[in-house]
């Protein structure tokens, strides 16, 4: 792998994980609601999740999911249950201060609603699967290792963006901890998100 390929995988990786997405919307409401510890439990879990992706893209297990629309579906139907479950969870907590939300949650769940909403994704798998073998070099062989050297960059790359996302979303939050007009607004927002993000999975073809 020459450096100007790798800087070019840099460069397209980087874009696409500047482009909002399924993890980053979630990353952005937990952070808004929850502040930034919330946040960046949820980022470790969602890179986590890529992770996994990245193994299985590398040990050609991803195909399954490119291949087989019984497996795709029911990751899918997973994934979308697990939303919804989450959006209709927002819509029925109550509406406390950002600082008791916070704290009154364990963090690990935080960890594990990025971890799930991630890996049961099967748009993740297929992506993998399709995205990183354009920038394998076959002639220097070790092709896994190389998709998984990609994969590790690409999760680097998203820890770096998510977790300013975090600040940034976790400080709008702060600001407006005090005034429950908003807290209100973002646990609506939180579970519109949520239900949009369940659905939009829903009808997502193979």
């Amino acid at each position: 792998m020459t450096l100007s390929w790798i800087l070019s995988y840099i460069v397209v990786s980087l874009t696409i994980v500047l482009i909002p997405g399924q993890d980053m919307l979630f990353v952005l409401t937990q952070s808004l609601t929850s502040g930034v510890k919330a946040g960046m439990k949820t980022v470790l879990g969602s890179i986590t999740g890529t992770f996994i992706h990245t193994l299985l893209a590398a040990g050609g297990l991803s195909i399954i999911f490119q291949q087989s629309v019984l497996a795709f579906n029911i990751l899918k139907i997973v994934g979308v249950l697990y939303l919804l479950f989450l959006a209709i969870q927002s819509f029925r907590s109550k509406t406390e201060p950002l600082s008791l939300t916070s704290t009154q949650m364990n963090t690990a769940q935080f960890f594990k609603k990025g971890f799930f909403t991630n890996l049961s994704n099967p748009k993740v798998a297929i992506f993998f699967i399709t995205f990183l073998p354009q920038f394998v070099n076959p002639s220097l062989g070790y092709v896994g290792l190389q998709m998984f050297s990609f994969g590790m960059i690409f999760i680097l790359e998203t820890l770096v963006v998510f977790s300013l996302v975090v600040l940034f979303a976790s400080y709008l939050g702060k600001r407006a901890k005090n005034n429950r007009h908003v807290q209100l607004s973002l646990k609506y927002i939180q579970g519109t998100v949520f239900g949009i993000l369940g659905l939009k999975l829903l009808f997502t073809d193979h």
